[in-house]
């Protein structure tokens, strides 16, 4: 029961065959069992989560349910906040706060009918790539990714049927390859972010990790009131994808083999296949490293004036990067984020959406602290967010998703990029491939049950602070 779809069992719950507190207590005694050992949520609402059960059931017996979500059980990461969990967005500072209100995101999904279990962990202040308190539920000698790597233990794990997260770099996008999952990221500014505690605010996304893209769609069109209302692309018919070769062209061996498959049983299918440019990941990196951190600056330094000197090395580093950050810097940061959102806009003109890697390399191993791409050497961090936080500049809507099938029966992720405010067209693009594709993941055979993987304390040099996500 527990790693059935949203479609599966909001059928299920329309047509009597199950109850939403049947639902909720079999995912509530999943992670009773296995929380301990993954560590995928900071604060559990199993009273609240009951009561709201209750309810939806109510309502489906009267055939008065409010959405697909009605009685659906799912997480929501703890930088968002949700009532009345502690939401401390992993600050030490913060262990105690309890927000007065739901943040817009979340009161929307509880007027759906939703069942909110608890909020999921995130690295301090969601400045890296690595969620170390939580076990990847696959592999558990792997990295989960981050900063949404609680959310994305919780849906891989079977403890939630779907999860929000955020985005700013990547941290929907990389704990869900890290996690075989499915995460999207939005056309920036869909998803009312008030309520969550900003990273960088012209970059900061909200949205869902799920383990189909169906489910995306209908957690999706939940929190994004403007979702249907869009255009939806067909089905069938001619699809002409936009491939950056020399954009990732420094991908590991494995990754870009995975990748050439991929493409292979897309062409195979009648996909049309097009050479793109997008502008170098370096380059990309080089503006990224000042758009973040100036604005993460500004809002650390305004409102914990006295707490930031303590947080974790990799957060204070990029506070202090970003404090140092001149007008001149930043006005010639915002100029190449602009030259490099009118190339990608340039590009998704020839086809209907751009295909890529998610990440130049696997789920990096936990021991792993450097990665080698192409012969150089780079953080962990600065490698995950490789290919992901251009399109956080951009602001286009993005889908991670499983594509091809590892040894070990794990999946390497590919992304889908969109032209802005066609995200249903997207997910639509997304669902025609993942068909295609056929992956056909089986979760509960995946799950990873050893119980002694290395935790890392958090430490990171003052070197890889300026790689903030």
């Amino acid at each position: 029961m527990n790693f059935e779809t949203i479609e599966t069992v909001s059928a299920q719950l329309k047509a009597g065959e199950v109850t939403s507190q049947a639902l909720t207590a079999a995912l509530m005694q999943s992670i009773t069992a296995r929380n301990p050992l993954i560590c995928a949520y900071s604060d559990l609402l199993f009273d609240t989560a009951m009561h709201e059960a209750r309810a939806a059931d109510a309502r489906h017996a009267e055939g008065q349910a409010k959405s697909a979500l009605d009685g659906i059980p799912i997480a929501v990461k703890d930088l968002i906040d949700t009532t009345p969990a502690r939401c401390s967005a992993g600050l030490a500072h913060l262990a105690n706060y309890i927000p007065a209100i739901d943040a817009p995101v979340v009161k929307t999904l509880r007027d759906a009918g939703a069942v909110i279990l608890g909020v999921t962990e995130t690295d301090p202040g969601a400045f890296s790539t690595d969620t170390l308190r939580v076990t990847n539920p696959l592999a558990a000698d792997r990295i989960v990714g981050g900063s949404s790597g609680g959310s994305a233990a919780a849906v891989a794990a079977g403890m939630a049927f779907a999860a929000i997260g955020t985005d700013t770099g990547g941290s929907i996008r990389i704990p869900a390859s890290c996690s075989s999952i499915y995460g999207f990221k939005p056309t920036w500014g869909t998803v009312d972010t008030t309520g969550v505690r900003p990273l960088a605010q012209s970059l900061d996304h909200i949205g869902p990790l799920a383990r189909s893209i169906a489910d995306l769609a209908l957690v999706q069109q939940i929190i994004d009131p403007g979702f249907m209302g869009q255009s939806n692309a067909p089905q069938n018919g001619p699809l002409t994808l936009g491939v950056p070769h020399a954009y990732f062209a420094d991908a590991q061996t494995e990754i870009r083999n995975g990748f050439a498959e991929t493409l292979d049983r897309l062409v195979d299918q009648g996909v049309d296949l097009i050479e793109v440019t997008l502008p170098y990941p370096d380059t990309v990196l080089n503006f990224h490293m000042v758009n973040l951190p100036q604005q993460a600056a500004t809002y650390h330094l305004k409102h914990f004036p006295r707490d930031w000197p303590n947080y974790p090395p990799i957060a204070r580093g990029t506070i202090e990067t970003g404090h140092s950050i001149s007008a001149t810097q930043l006005a010639t940061a915002q100029k190449q984020c602009k030259a490099a959102r009118d190339q990608a806009d340039q590009a998704l003109t020839q086809v209907r959406a751009l295909i890529l890697p998610t990440m130049p390399v696997d789920a990096p191993k936990r021991s792993e602290h450097s990665i080698t791409l192409a012969q150089q050497e780079r953080s962990r961090l600065a490698a995950t967010i490789r290919y992901t936080c251009l399109f956080n500049q951009t602001g286009h809507p993005v889908v991670s998703m499983p594509a091809t099938r590892q040894a070990d029966g794990r999946a390497q992720s590919i992304q889908l990029v969109g032209a802005h405010a066609q995200d249903r067209a997207l997910l639509a693009i997304a669902k025609r491939i993942e068909t295609i594709l056929a992956l056909d993941l089986n979760y509960a055979d995946l799950q990873d049950f050893r119980t002694n993987a290395p935790k890392e304390t958090g430490k990171a040099t003052h070197g890889d602070a300026v790689d903030a996500r």
